[in-house]
């Protein structure tokens, strides 16, 4: 809510109102790691100690009932990044963003209902809702930004009307402070810090000074007199006098200044880039620069203190922070990795490798189908591209110089073999359990036909880096690399032959086959699609971009990219979808597992997963037109789903019927249905949109009769 960021991220949304409109049938991705999310959030508010909301890019909203210790995903209903967030009490609240993004809701976030602001000059539907301030449930305030011009909007209905203020030509404002409903704060700036003051709820607004200090973030007031605003290169600003004038802190930081809070009137925090931040104990007359505790750079957009004293803060990917003694220590959620994936292997359907490249290396491991991740990593840090496993135990990773076995189901990892010439090897595949491949820079392939214990490199055509290979049956396999290169053997890796191959000078990132004859490639400059062993390769129809990884099952394929682009077919390539943004980090990796569910994984330790919306199993909805002869309660569906599914159920005779929904710990968490019913047949609607993901059971109760069943809630 509080950052020049969000400025940036106004002026870049003009770059992409060109934007591809998605196409039907997008899938719901859930964030696997990190957790909750890992989108940028760009505003956070508690309304209470315990309730709190994150707004942030691609409609992100998120909330936590238990003061931060979990998080759940809302649904906004919008692609627009979210900038900002408040909260009038624990139900009702406001949260704005792009090409003038403006939602209430009144039931904690469960419905977003839309609100129009007016839109009296040319570009106002473009301006960007940089912050909302409220001063009780009927009035507040809404700063706008786009390009040269900011703008106010005010109501004193609850957002059911607006008027347009003035703001004193003051141009790149992007924070708001209202002590009461006549007093109010306005800062930012460009070149230079701006600040703006109302003393009559906004009918004027004054410009206190144009000032040549750094851009502002934000503006805070102790009282009626005392006030502090901050923001680029550690500047911070002090009044005394209720605004009027304003003169530099002495703050020894060069860090961006995001927020400004107080837990008291002498203690405060000045929290944004970096792992360190400010703290004042004499009411902002001087600062000092504290450590937080870690070593990892973060970027704090946005914070909040709550009546406990408790802070909370949101940034950039996601990340989420909070302190429950004052800032003493501080906490943020725990992330298996914050590297970037590079390749995903699934050996069934709950148990998963992932590794890390492109920088410092690491290895997940799931046994709960991507839910939970541990890291695997003990002593070497070194990037991995390829991982693979043979059985329940015995797995093989293809690193930077090494390669790596383990038979013990990765909770220990050795050696097999170390590159003298420095060779970074990009992908293994095995065959059989003694029978693999493993591929490289300079076009190096090496093969072992007993588990790894030796190596015997293959000569490929061409000096080419070789970046993916894949294996149809123990004769047949295919590998790809830079400059268009493909190459194919048919006796188990003692020949390759060269394919020829539509991007010649494009970087080949993917192979994937299907069958003896269907095969994907991905590239930097689209994707590939073969139907006779590779003897012809055609360009597919899809969306433009480069991808990094396709992989198909049957009919259903996905690709991923850099960008975080997400696209799907589902008619084995001839058409593709391009999916919803579900992120903007990049996207490097891809596994479309047997039991339907697909993971991607990128940078900063981008874990997601996802089921086709067309692959979801439902039952089948027959109309019963004639009374039922006996108690029936049936399976809901979809299930899973998400967030809507239908139960259904049949009653013989007039009955008083209940019909509720528990959580696994055994919690009401709804009643659906509580009265007297005819006999017939009913369907009812279960909605859990504010429900985390998980297992739900529903039971109906009548005289005499009572059944439960099993439904799964998947976001």
């Amino acid at each position: 809510m509080k950052n020049l960021f969000k400025m940036y991220a106004a002026f870049m949304m003009i770059l992409m109102l060109n934007a591809a409109v998605f196409a039907q049938l997008p899938d719901n991705w859930k964030w696997l790691n990190p957790s909750p999310q890992g989108n940028s959030l760009f505003g956070i508010d508690f309304p209470d100690n315990n309730i709190g909301y994150s707004v942030g890019a691609f409609g992100t909203i998120i909330k936590t009932s238990d003061a931060g210790n979990s998080w759940d995903q809302l649904n906004s209903n919008t692609q627009l990044s979210i900038l900002s967030v408040d909260f009038i009490s624990s139900n009702e609240g406001y949260a704005g963003g792009f090409n003038q993004l403006l939602k209430k809701t009144t039931d904690g976030g469960i419905v977003w209902n839309d609100i129009q602001l007016p839109r009296e000059g040319q570009f106002d539907s473009l301006f960007s809702i940089m912050d909302i301030e409220f001063v009780n449930s009927n009035m507040g305030y809404v700063l706008g930004f786009f390009q040269l011009e900011s703008k106010i909007w005010k109501t004193i209905d609850g957002g059911g009307t607006w008027t347009t203020q003035t703001t004193a030509g003051a141009n790149y404002l992007n924070t708001l402070h209202f002590l009461d409903e006549n007093n109010g704060y306005a800062a930012g700036g460009s070149l230079g810090s701006e600040i703006i003051k109302t003393t009559n709820g906004g009918s004027a607004w004054d410009l206190v000074q144009f000032y040549d200090y750094p851009a502002l973030s934000d503006i805070y007031f102790l009282d009626q007199t005392t006030g502090i605003a901050a923001g680029e290169n550690g500047c911070v600003l002090m009044s005394t006098n209720s605004g009027i004038n304003w003169v530099q802190t002495g703050s020894p930081s060069s860090m961006d200044v995001s927020t400004i809070l107080f837990i008291n009137a002498n203690t405060g925090f000045g929290i944004g880039s970096g792992n360190v931040f400010l703290k004042t104990v004499n009411g902002g007359v001087n600062w000092s620069e504290e450590e937080y505790g870690w070593s990892t750079y973060r970027s704090f957009m946005d914070a909040i203190v709550t009546s406990e004293g408790k802070i909370h803060a949101a940034g950039l990917y996601g990340i989420l922070m909070r302190s429950d003694n004052g800032g003493v220590n501080w906490e943020t959620p725990v992330t298996v990795t914050e590297n970037t994936l590079s390749e995903i292997d699934f050996i069934d359907n709950n148990t998963g490798y992932a590794v890390c490249g492109y920088g410092a290396g690491d290895i997940l491991k799931t046994t709960d189908a991507g839910e939970t991740w541990i890291s695997q990593i003990t002593t070497y840090h070194t990037p991995m591209y390829g991982i693979h496993f043979t059985d329940a135990e015995t797995g093989y990773i293809a690193g930077s110089i090494d390669i790596k076995k383990t038979t013990n189901g990765g909770t220990n990892w050795f050696n097999v073999f170390s590159s003298l010439q420095n060779e970074i090897f990009t992908d293994v595949a095995f065959t059989n359990s003694n029978t693999g491949y493993v591929i490289g820079s300079y076009g190096v392939l090496k093969k072992t036909t007993n588990a790894g214990q030796n190596w015997i490199s293959s000569v490929t055509p061409g000096g080419s880096i070789l970046t993916s290979i894949c294996f149809i049956n123990e004769n047949t396999g295919y590998s790809v690399g830079d400059f268009g290169t493909i190459i194919k053997t048919t006796d188990a890796g003692a020949t390759w032959t060269s394919q020829s191959s539509p991007f010649t000078m494009s970087y080949l990132t993917s192979v994937d086959f299907t069958d003896v004859n269907t095969g994907y490639i991905s590239s930097g400059a689209g994707l590939l699609k073969t139907t006779n062993g590779g003897d012809e390769w055609l360009i597919m129809n899809a969306p433009t971009g480069g991808y990094y990884k396709v992989q198909f099952r049957n009919e259903f394929g996905y690709a991923v990219a850099s960008n975080g682009k997400i696209i799907k077919s589902i008619d084995a390539g001839i058409s593709w979808i391009e999916q919803p943004t579900v992120t903007n980090n990049g996207l490097y990796a891809l596994y479309f597992n047997s039991d339907n569910y697909v993971y991607a994984g990128g940078t900063r330790g981008t874990i997601i997963k996802t089921i086709p919306t067309e692959l979801i199993v439902t039952s089948s909805e027959n109309s019963i037109t004639e009374i039922p002869n006996s108690f029936k309660l049936k399976q809901n569906y979809p299930n899973p789903f998400n967030p809507v599914t239908k139960i259904e159920f049949s009653i013989p005779k007039s009955e008083f019927v209940s019909l509720k929904v528990f959580d696994i710990t055994g919690k009401e968490i709804v009643t659906l249905l509580n009265e007297n019913l005819n006999p017939g047949s009913y369907k009812i609607n279960f909605n859990g949109e504010g429900h985390t993901s998980g297992v739900y059971f529903y039971t109906l109760n009548i005289n005499g009769f009572s059944e439960t069943k099993k439904m799964l809630l998947l976001k």
